[in-house]
């Protein structure tokens, strides 16, 4: 059994390091506002929408990431992607995180950006929005969670009726990510069947300017970026036959086959983020004193560490495993679960960790620490909370 590295996804972190030092780091040290200990002050105005200086910054980013092949590596090599398998793909994602908060979250496409549930446009809409969304010239929304069906989204609430040649969508959809700032929406609405079936669900690309679409509330959420997550309400919305995205009743089918890869991805994310965690609380624990010798001499701290260590190197090892079935055609449904369970468990264990080790200087806002250990908590909610990928688990055994 091989465990080395994919070379390109050697390659392609080696190119990273360079991208970044050109283009993100610059306008880093322009916009030291937007990082510092009062970033969610700078970042958004006084109805929580993200200012200007700030949305530009995100969008330089994105178009000369795409100018450079990073921004929709995943994508197939068809529509202009990068063609990357889904291995390498989590290893760059975990390398992205291995970092202090920065704009590099913005070079990978996101929650904005082209994913494959998007390969199911036809011709019309690739020049339309696929192609678009690879240039990074428009951004999307997936809008599928509602404010009371998150884990259970087959039971939704939201319809698209048919009036001639049209759909009439009504639908509320919360936590919407870039939900603020979206060209079109991904919208799913049941358009046939019964709450709880999987079938009769269909998705809807649905322009910023259609009447109907509004963004309702721009949320306040703990940890993650501001101004980020949205309600988005759609009052007797209506589209085209044309703005049906893949068959009529089938939209939840292809929503569900690529989430499986997005739960690695988190996984892969949390890897990177608690192995920064550690480093830090290590050097930490080498240079801070306490009676007369390095704290990291304790077996209170060092036992800690060693853990903590150990616990990376595993979700490490089952991502990478979970991905490596997938790329080889694989089923692994259970796989995937485990390394988002596991991966979302050991971000929040790696901000308590350091934390603990930083004491009280970790409580401060001039350390990362704080703010990572906000950031990691939705990470045992969003893509299924912790109880769903135990669910799945459970399933995938019995």
């Amino acid at each position: 059994m091989d465990f080395s590295e994919p070379e390109e996804a050697t390659q392609i972190k080696r190119a990273l390091d360079d991208f970044i030092e050109q283009e993100v780091t610059p306008l880093e040290n322009k916009h030291p506002e937007f990082l510092g200990e009062d970033y969610e002050r700078h970042i958004v105005d006084e109805d929580n929408y993200q200012v200007p200086a700030y949305r530009d910054v995100i969008e330089q980013i994105r178009k000369k990431s795409a100018e450079a092949g990073f921004y929709a590596m995943g994508m197939p090599e068809a529509v202009g992607g990068g063609g990357i398998d889904v291995l390498t793909q989590s290893i760059v994602t975990e390398y992205l995180s291995n970092r202090p908060p920065g704009f590099h979250t913005a070079i990978t496409s996101g929650a904005g950006g082209p994913t494959p549930i998007l390969l199911a446009c036809d011709d019309a809409q690739r020049e339309a929005y696929l192609n678009p969304l690879m240039d990074g010239d428009i951004t999307t929304c997936f809008a599928l969670t509602e404010p009371a069906h998150g884990s259970d989204p087959q039971y939704m609430d939201a319809t698209a009726e048919k009036d001639g040649d049209e759909w009439v969508i009504n639908a509320n959809k919360y936590w919407i990510s870039n939900g603020p700032y979206a060209d079109f929406a991904m919208v799913f609405a049941r358009t046939s069947g019964e709450d709880g079936e999987y079938e009769g669900i269909s998705c809807f690309l649905v322009d910023r300017d259609n009447p109907g679409y509004e963004v309702a509330k721009v949320h306040r959420t703990m940890g993650l970026t501001p101004g980020a997550q949205a309600e988005l309400r759609f009052d007797d919305c209506r589209v085209g036959e044309d703005k049906v995205l893949g068959e009529i009743d089938r939209g939840f089918q292809t929503a569900m086959n690529w989430i499986g890869a997005g739960r690695i991805k988190i996984a892969a994310s949390a890897v990177g983020s608690s192995q920064y965690l550690l480093d830090l609380a290590t050097d930490y624990a080498r240079d801070r004193e306490t009676f007369g010798k390095p704290i990291g001499h304790r077996q209170g701290v060092s036992f800690q560490l060693a853990d903590l260590a150990t616990d990376i190197e595993q979700v490490r090892q089952l991502y990478r495993y979970a991905a490596w079935k997938i790329d080889s055609g694989k089923r692994a449904r259970k796989e995937e679960s485990m390394a988002k369970l596991r991966g979302a468990q050991l971000n929040n264990d790696a901000a308590d960790v350091a934390m603990q080790v930083y004491g009280g200087a970790g409580f401060m806002k001039d350390t990362p620490i704080e703010r990572q250990y906000r950031s990691a908590r939705v990470l045992r909610i969003f893509e299924g909370t912790d109880e769903i990928q135990k669910r799945t688990i459970a399933r995938e055994l019995i």
